[in-house]
């Protein structure tokens, strides 16, 4: 047998490392576009009024907001479900993307 053979040991190998991958990757794929299809927050949303939701405190008055905190934001809040992106989803607001600069009142620092 040469070292170009492909043995049997080998392609069980290499197949199980491929499938978790490519699953992994499909999957990323998947969550990035079903995020791209979620609208995002309109502030004026019955329930973003409700929590006070601010698309983005750096263009907002927010020292007349109760409970914020200077250098609080969607992005460093423990309710925000993307890593990265300047809309995300949030727990707070199923199924919509509130803004990475924006805030609300369900704000929580996020650990770390």
């Amino acid at each position: 047998m040469t070292d170009k053979t492909l043995t049997r040991r080998g392609f069980i190998g290499a197949t199980a490392v491929a499938i978790p991958v490519t699953a992994i990757l499909a999957s990323r794929t998947a969550a990035a576009q079903a995020q791209k299809a979620l609208p995002h927050l309109d502030p004026a949303d019955p329930v973003a009024k409700a929590l006070n939701y601010h698309l983005d405190v750096t263009k907002s008055d927010m020292s007349k907001v109760s409970g914020f905190k200077a250098g609080s934001d969607c992005a460093n809040c423990i309710q925000i479900q993307a890593a990265s992106g300047a809309f995300r989803p949030c727990g707070a607001f199923p199924g919509k993307l509130v803004a990475e600069k924006g805030w609300c009142s369900a704000w929580a620092k996020k650990p770390g």
